[in-house]
């Protein structure tokens, strides 16, 4: 199957089913106030697109995401690599971290809140946190697979804790972290909307929550419009950045 016909074949649904919300919204079976037309929405997003206030929001809530993303995979990647090396490492780390990863991270916000304040800090956090344990237990998880031989033959060459990680266990547990990675990015992107739609003035899950409130449910899908498109640039991103670094799994 060639890539177009793949693509075309993936729009199908979609399309369908925005033909028969356009139909349906038209016709008033769903109540247009709620559920306005797409093409309504369509038009709302791009007037706020392009009088830049969509385009502030989303690079409010892209530069939050990409600091917590970033603050929480690199520590997440080190404790996971060194828990899949170090059996010391793996007991000390993994009950905690089990049990702090199950732990909704909505129920965690007031506490954080209290904490660091209503700022930025405390909204780069939560993603922080979120993101770190994902990271951790696929590190630890691509570590744990990597073939025993390739370690024993590493070892007998004289390579010591940190090369074997660096030239063995890491790219043998690329595979599973960018797979890791591919999820936290969309975890992340959850709880930082989620966490604007209660702590912040700005951004565009603020803006999605505010539309609500005052019944301007266009502006409102046009923010869930825009944090749809934030979120296939990021995954298209990581695929990108994925494809570079371990080019094996193309």
């Amino acid at each position: 199957m060639t890539a177009g016909r793949t693509i075309a074949l993936g729009l199908v649904l979609p399309l369908a089913l925005l033909v028969l919300w356009q139909v349906a919204s038209d016709r008033e079976w769903i109540n247009p106030i709620f559920y306005p037309a797409p093409l309504h929405v369509l038009e709302r997003t791009w007037d706020q697109a392009t009088d830049g206030r969509l385009a502030h929001d989303a690079r409010v809530t892209t530069g939050r995401l990409l600091w917590g993303f970033l603050l929480g995979t690199l520590p997440g990647l080190v404790v996971g690599v060194a828990a899949g090396v170090s059996r010391a490492v793996r007991d000390l780390t993994y009950p905690l971290a089990t049990a702090l990863y199950v732990v909704p991270r909505i129920a965690m916000l007031p506490l954080v809140l209290v904490a660091m304040g209503i700022n930025d800090e405390a909204r780069v956090f939560m993603v922080a946190f979120s993101v770190f344990f994902i990271v951790f237990f696929s590190a630890l998880t691509g570590v744990e697979q990597v073939d025993r031989e390739c370690i024993e033959a590493a070892r007998a060459f004289g390579a010591g804790r940190a090369r074997l990680g660096l030239t063995v266990l890491l790219p043998g547990a690329a595979p599973a972290v960018f797979s890791g990675l591919r999820v936290a990015m969309g975890f992340a992107l959850i709880v930082i909307v989620g966490t604007e739609f209660l702590a912040a003035n700005d951004g565009l899950g603020a803006r999605i929550w505010t539309s609500y409130q005052i019944f301007d449910f266009p502006s409102m899908y046009a923010g869930i419009v825009a944090v749809t498109v934030l979120g296939v640039l990021l995954a298209w991103a990581l695929l990108g950045l994925e494809w570079l670094l371990v080019p094996w799994r193309r």
